[in-house]
């Protein structure tokens, strides 16, 4: 599911209660276009309700609560409450203007993740990024040839913005990068040693691992991913493509690609080589 930028952007709890409906509607053996027609809607927006692509309100809750048998006021409270809590709005609604589709999508998944585990080969991932490094991928993106000096400013300061809860321990990364980043001089030498420098101070929540260029086959190879866990939440599943991040929700894919990266993981330098590995390439420079 690609999100598009005329809807609303899906959070964890969104997709929670809407998946919730749609099982409690299946329940029923309602069909969506029945449900619509009970409810007096188009079936258009039962379905977008159901994505967490719009909001709904107590009202229509409650009249779709009641439709798939359920009456309990307790119980509809509770659906209420994460009605309510689907709609807060997000630190990066401040950077609506430049933060669209599949990245929205991400980081208001990603705000509620407790861990992440990532395969990167573009780039380094962001969320460990330097100001300098995020900046030249920026500007150096196809997409960057057409945006302004303020709009990158605004996306270093989304991305910085995302790395808070790096900082503050709340989120545990674990990411595996193509060796090749480390030599890869994106907005030139020094900031490459810069971020190569970074890469060596981060705290101890966050796990890199560097996957040896002689490596010749491994799992990562159909390109870059990101799993997320949740407290509450099933994993999700991200993948990079040439328009954005896609947001994978097949457990199967999940499942795949929970695998693909325990494969990468054991195929990749430990950490401690991996550290030598990062600060070899440093030296290098």
């Amino acid at each position: 599911m690609v999100i598009k930028r005329d809807r609303r952007t899906p959070t964890v709890r969104g997709r929670q209660l809407g998946i919730e409906l749609k099982r409690l509607r299946s329940e029923a053996g309602l069909s969506a276009e029945q449900a619509a027609e009970a409810l007096g809607c188009s079936q258009g927006k039962v379905s977008r309700i159901e994505l967490a692509q719009t909001g709904i309100s107590k009202g229509d809750l409650y009249l779709m609560l009641d439709l798939y048998g359920l009456s309990d006021l307790a119980t509809k409270e509770r659906y209420w409450k994460l009605a309510r809590e689907a709609r807060g709005r997000g630190w990066w609604e401040d950077y609506r203007e430049v933060i669209t589709g599949g990245l929205s999508a991400y980081i208001a998944f990603e705000s509620e993740a407790t861990e992440l585990r990532t395969w990167s080969w573009g780039t380094i991932n962001g969320l460990v990024q330097t100001g300098d490094y995020a900046r030249a991928t920026f500007g150096g993106e196809p997409a960057g040839r057409g945006r302004s000096a303020g709009e990158v400013d605004k996306l270093v300061q989304a991305r910085m913005a995302r790395q808070r809860r790096l900082t503050d321990g709340s989120l545990r990364l674990w990411a595996v990068l193509d060796e090749s980043l480390l030599h890869r001089p994106i907005g030139g030498t020094d900031v490459l040693r810069g971020q190569l420098d970074h890469l060596l101070t981060l705290p101890d929540n966050v796990v890199i691992q560097v996957l040896r260029q002689q490596t010749v086959w491994h799992a990562g190879l159909n390109g870059a991913f990101t799993l997320m866990s949740f407290q509450d939440h099933p994993a999700a599943l991200f993948v990079e493509s040439l328009t954005g991040d896609v947001n994978v929700e097949s457990a199967e894919d999940v499942e795949a690609s929970t695998l693909a990266f325990d494969y990468l993981r054991a195929a990749a330098a430990s950490v401690e080589d991996s550290r030598e590995l990062i600060a070899a390439a440093r030296d290098a420079l």
